[in-house]
């Protein structure tokens, strides 16, 4: 029987899109390619064949059975000693079933368009671990903070798990521009994408006013809806340092800022045995130009 060389977890913001497209877009290479591969039977899901016009779910997993870096209509860039160099410094948590990295700002966690240096890329070349890294989750190229690989089936099964039930407890840091009406609530603003609309919450709290009118705030999603916390900063009157996605305008103000400030700082669950794990990830160098 082949085994797979690659598995991809769809997240709650990915569920409901077709599977042929969400690969042409996940891998970059053409629709052909992967509708000949789905009827070969080199691409499933949840170990079972699938069609091209299916559509994925949350926690579902897609089992590729061949490499498609030499088929991407971009280059794959060989990562150099210096990014390997950045990928081990930044563990901060590991053990035989997964790891946790501090990912630093500016590296794309996947390949795509435009896209020339990335973290699976550099994993792949780093051979630091036996068995090739699953990604379970992802964070924007230019948020910081922690990001999780598990380094089996097994456990990629038990974080896609956790992640549908709500049972990791995720805190990010930001700094915004203005400051909360109060210094703790609850945002609710649905949050749409590709003509649907989501449900989606977010805890916020006030750590720190700083100067030029700035506010340091924890910021904790109940829900994982892409660009979440960015959007429902943005939608209640303090949109996040550095934005150029949702707030253009105004972030480039502070001493022409090109750093997103939005930091995945903290995380916390239970492992297979019952462990409780509760990992923080040091901030970034450019937050301590304002706190």
């Amino acid at each position: 029987m082949a085994i797979h060389i690659n598995s991809i977890i769809i997240t709650a913001d990915e569920e409901n899109t077709r599977l042929d497209r969400y690969l042409v877009n996940s891998l970059n290479v053409p629709q052909s390619l992967i509708q000949k591969d789905l009827r070969k039977g080199l691409i499933k899901v949840n170990d079972k064949k699938s069609t091209a016009n299916y559509r994925v779910q949350e926690t579902d997993i897609i089992q590729l059975f061949k490499d498609y870096s030499e088929n991407r209509n971009i280059p794959k860039i060989e990562s150099n000693k210096k990014d390997i160099d950045d990928l081990k410094k930044s563990i901060i948590f590991s053990d035989n079933n997964f790891f946790i990295i501090n990912k630093w700002n500016r590296i794309a966690v996947q390949g795509g368009s435009g896209i020339k240096k990335n973290l699976d890329d550099i994993l792949n070349y780093s051979n630091l671990f036996e068995s090739r890294p699953l990604l379970v989750h992802r964070l924007d190229k230019d948020t910081s903070g922690i990001l999780i690989f598990a380094l089996n089936r097994k456990y990629a099964k038990h974080f896609s798990d956790l992640f549908r039930d709500r049972k990791i407890e995720k805190t990010y840091e930001a700094i915004v521009i203005g400051e909360p009406d109060q210094n703790e609530g609850l945002i609710t603003n649905d949050i749409q994408e590709d003509e649907n609309t989501y449900k989606a919450e977010t805890r916020y709290k006030i750590i720190r006013r700083l100067s030029e009118g700035l506010t340091h705030i924890e910021l904790k999603p109940s829900t994982g809806r892409k660009h979440q916390l960015r959007i429902h900063c943005k939608l209640n009157g303090f949109p996040i340092l550095g934005d150029n996605k949702y707030y253009l305008p105004v972030s480039k103000v502070y001493k022409n800022e090109n750093n997103l400030f939005l930091h995945a700082k903290k995380i916390k669950f239970n492992d297979l045995t019952g462990e409780l794990i509760n990992v923080e990830a040091d901030l970034p160098n450019h937050f301590f130009n304002y706190i």
